[in-house]
């Protein structure tokens, strides 16, 4: 009766997930270049510009800038190609950017103004991001499901319950054990669940063969079969994996804006409201040549993990004018404190070369408890100058240490060593440029370029993140108080990421080119 000593607690004792880690922090923690077209046009380098509803993103002492009133709205075509075993192309159009700039004169003297604002973008965009990996491998889903289920005892496993009489008492659905299990003690939800799905499909078997109790049986044999954790995978030979994995959603943040300008200062408060919605699908094929032992012919394993949640932070900023044309900015940016919860499905399809398709589909959306980490924060520097109101020269500095991500809840706290020996400090260089030709007094046309360096987050060599660089331009034309502007932009960047945490930790290699182009309309009031 060893699942009921699993299930003590059922009522009191939530299920967690023990899937968490590095790369889930990294996931929310590494924000995207996003906002206006001008804004990206000149590759973000805005912190010591202000004047732009994106700039308030960077720096909120931004909005003060603003000569009056200005809304802007932002459409993006988003497009990613990933270069690896197999060349991937996936796009997508978003709203992107949606802002609004109110600042009030209060004096010509000490006080200028005081500024309001509100800002929405995306920060991270995951549609565009599906990725493949093909090719031999010499670990498989069985070594993957013999180590979960290793030291979990055989009869919590088996669908069938026996009784003193050694015959059964008790059949298990899948679905029911498979939900129940999201209420364990003893061990971890995860651990459980996977091991259920490679042994149900017949992945993996108890080392002594036996997975049934027969009434013949003496006490000390039929408890063998029940207490039995140790398990061997039922493939063998050679595996060929075929991988994909699908993602869609994205990060939204809100910025709610509050500045100041006294004589050549400016300061500035964002209040920050974070929305996450991010969806994963990973479909895994494997072919087992040769595996004439157990007859086990293929695999095809699906995960599909949705991550939804809010997180808050908050920003300061400066800017001081320190000469004609010449500005410099400070900003900081805090932590985002997130509190975020998974839900997965799974399903497992074994295929034996005499006897068909076993199936492990509990089909059953499993909802874990919300965990809670914080991404760490940034310090951002930048200079710019302005000559004849026709040409800017921008530029910009950010640190930010990733080894400073962060669990808090519990059962997730040992992931914090880890980050802290894999992740380090980063640099992060964006310089922009723009120049204004007047072609009469209402209109004016806008040339713009950029550059953007951003570093690995991971110390040493093995970095399964790379140093990004990227390039942008774009034009604008402004007339009657209102500016259509457009951007484009391209930057690359190494990935290799692994699909599991776990055993099956061979990751796929592939260049990842980001490509953007964008449309803003402004209007001032």
């Amino acid at each position: 009766m060893k699942k009921k000593i699993i299930l003590i607690g059922f009522c009191l004792v939530g299920g967690i997930l023990s899937a968490q880690n590095l790369t889930d922090g990294l996931r929310y923690s590494m924000e995207e270049l996003d906002g206006t077209a001008r804004f990206k046009a000149m590759s973000g380098a805005f912190t010591s510009l202000g004047g732009d509803l994106s700039a308030i993103s960077i720096n909120p002492a931004g909005s003060t800038i603003f000569a009056g009133g200005e809304i802007s709205v932002t459409i993006a075509n988003n497009n990613t190609k990933n270069a690896g075993t197999r060349t991937i192309n996936s796009s997508d159009f978003s709203f992107s950017q949606f802002g609004i700039a109110v600042p009030v004169p209060i004096g010509n003297e000490g006080w200028k103004n005081i500024a309001f604002g509100f800002n929405y973008q995306q920060t991270h965009n995951f549609t565009p991001q599906d990725i493949h990996y093909s090719g031999p491998s010499n670990k498989n889903l069985g070594d993957y499901f013999q180590y979960y289920a290793s030291g979990i005892e055989q009869e919590n496993l088996m669908l069938v319950e026996y009784g003193a009489d050694k015959r059964p008492s008790r059949r298990w659905r899948l679905d029911n054990l498979y939900s129940a299990y999201g209420q364990a003690v003893r061990f971890s939800p995860f651990k459980l669940r996977n091991a259920l799905l490679g042994y149900t499909a017949g992945l993996i078997k108890p080392q002594s063969g036996k997975t049934a109790i027969d009434p013949s049986m003496t006490d000390t044999e039929a408890n063998a079969v029940k207490n039995e954790t140790t398990y061997v995978s039922n493939v063998s030979g050679t595996t060929f994996q075929n991988i994909e994995r699908y993602t869609e959603g994205g990060v939204n943040r809100y910025n709610f804006n509050f500045a100041a300008r006294y004589d050549i200062f400016s300061f500035g408060i964002n209040l920050n409201s974070h929305n996450v919605d991010y969806r994963e699908v990973t479909r895994h094929r494997e072919n087992y040549l040769n595996n004439t032992a157990s007859g086990v012919r293929s695999a095809y394993f699906q995960n599909e993990l949705k991550t939804t949640g809010s997180g808050f932070s908050l920003q300061l900023g400066a800017i001081a004018k320190i000469a004609e044309g010449v500005r410099i900015g400070l900003s900081y940016t805090s932590p985002t404190w997130y509190n975020l919860q998974d839900e997965t499905t799974q399903s497992l399809r074994v295929t034996t070369e005499s006897n068909g398709d076993f199936w492990a589909n509990p089909n059953v959306v499993a909802v874990y408890d919300r965990y809670r980490f914080r991404t760490p924060a940034s310090w951002t520097v930048g200079a710019s100058w302005v000559w004849n109101k026709s040409l800017i020269l921008s530029g910009d500095y950010m640190y930010k240490g990733y080894g400073k991500i962060h669990y808090s809840s519990d059962n997730l706290k040992s992931e914090n060593s880890i980050i802290q020996q894999t992740l380090g400090d980063t640099s992060t260089l964006r310089f922009g440029a723009e120049y204004r030709f007047l072609v009469n007094n209402k209109l004016n046309l806008f040339l713009r370029g950029g550059y953007r360096y951003q570093q690995s987050p991971y110390k040493g060599d093995e970095k399964y993140i790379g140093n990004l660089n990227g390039f942008s331009t774009g034009t604008g034309i402004a007339f009657k108080g209102m500016r259509f502007d457009l951007s484009y932009d391209i930057a690359k960047q190494d990935h290799q990421p692994q699909f599991y945490e776990s055993v099956l930790t061979s990751s796929a290699k592939f260049e990842r080119t980001y490509q953007n182009l964008l449309f803003s309309f402004s209007f001032k009031f």
